[in-house]
């Protein structure tokens, strides 16, 4: 995205025509007020330096359709992936609210065990009661007097944790009610990423083509030597096969330029090529 954006900012003025025009006359290069020379190739570029070159509005016209068509592209590539990250993310916080109902419920299950173990200890106690009364012998009255002690004990206990867990339960209750309130507005908020993107993605697809058709009206103005070497380094790189010269710098990979590299940009004498990047070079006349 740096690259592209450096492509954005690289096509910032509509640069007028410069004070040299080149004039396409075969395989020489001539300038107001000059005589006709042959193209020169560069050994390690491939580039006919003269050679039927476009004029620089053509070109850039040409770049700014391929960097908006690049755009789509990357668009139609990456919004699928990220509105499955999205459906990722939704998944993530859905489990978060399904682990918030599991806590709810193991709380309540865990209260309702108790509230069981209690009644039956109610029930041992009542029952061992009522035993007190027909039995004779004092061994076993004491006896079943101490199961009743023992039950009385237990059922305090009970008691006491029924009621820590009945505070549990409406703790995690609240808990997860809280956790269901962000999990619904977390998701309502990607649900409407996801439309938006699905709407971003259907505009590009749906502009594809129409853009396609521009670049096609954009290159008939460049000339077929012109046209070959751009689309050379513009599949080579991927994403820009031309950059705007600011002072001495490449405008996308920053590197500086050899003077006569320049000053053959300024007086407009054929393509050149970056000494990095390998992409065209177009001047940036100072305003």
């Amino acid at each position: 995205m740096r690259i592209l954006a450096a492509v954005r900012n690289s096509f910032r003025n509509e640069f007028a025509t410069t004070n040299h025009h080149v004039v396409n006359v075969g395989c020489c290069v001539r300038g107001p007020g000059r005589r006709a020379r042959p193209g020169r190739v560069d050994r390690v570029s491939g580039v006919c330096y003269g050679a039927g070159v476009s004029s620089q509005t053509q070109l850039v016209q040409l770049a700014r359709e391929d960097a908006r068509l690049y755009q789509l592209k990357q668009q139609i590539a990456n919004l699928p992936r990220r509105i499955a990250e999205l459906g990722k993310e939704r998944s993530a916080l859905e489990l978060q609210g399904r682990e918030a109902e599991g806590r709810l419920q193991n709380a309540d299950s865990t209260r309702r065990k108790l509230e069981g173990e209690l009644a039956d200890a109610r029930a041992k106690k009542n029952k061992s009661e009522g035993r007190l009364s027909s039995i004779t012998s004092t061994d076993q009255y004491q006896a079943v007097q101490k199961e009743v002690g023992t039950m009385s004990e237990r059922i305090d206990t009970l008691e006491s944790q029924v009621l820590e867990a009945l505070e549990r339960v409406d703790e995690v209750q609240r808990q997860r009610d809280a956790e269901a309130a962000r999990v619904a507005q977390a998701v309502e908020g990607i649900e409407a990423q996801k439309r938006q993107l699905a709407a971003d993605l259907e505009a590009a697809k749906a502009s594809l083509e129409e853009q396609n058709a521009r670049r096609e009206g954009a290159l008939v103005g460049v000339d077929g030597h012109t046209r070959t070497v751009y689309e050379r380094i513009l599949k080579a790189k991927g994403d820009a096969a031309l950059s705007i010269v600011s002072l001495a710098n490449c405008g996308i990979c920053k590197a500086v330029q050899p003077p006569q590299v320049v000053q053959q940009l300024r007086q407009g004498t054929g393509l050149q090529t970056c000494q990095m990047c390998g992409r065209i070079l177009v001047w940036d006349a100072p305003a």
